[in-house]
């Protein structure tokens, strides 16, 4: 959903859903993984962070 802000907490309880135990410092992990790739696409960030909410996928950018 471009535009919407995710939690980390949302983010985690959707990419792991057999409920083991991750740390919030994986998603940033994953997002900064994201980001790289994304990168190749085109020379901007198209994942924004929140500060203090979590991550949103800024399409006015795209």
């Amino acid at each position: 959903e471009p535009g919407r802000i995710f939690s980390r907490d949302q983010l985690m309880t959707t990419c792991y859903s057999d409920h083991r135990i991750v740390s919030d410092r994986t998603i940033d992990s994953h997002i900064k993984k994201l980001r790289k790739k994304i990168a190749v696409i085109g020379n901007q960030d198209w994942i924004q962070s929140v500060y203090g909410v979590g991550y949103k996928l800024d399409i006015e950018r795209v």
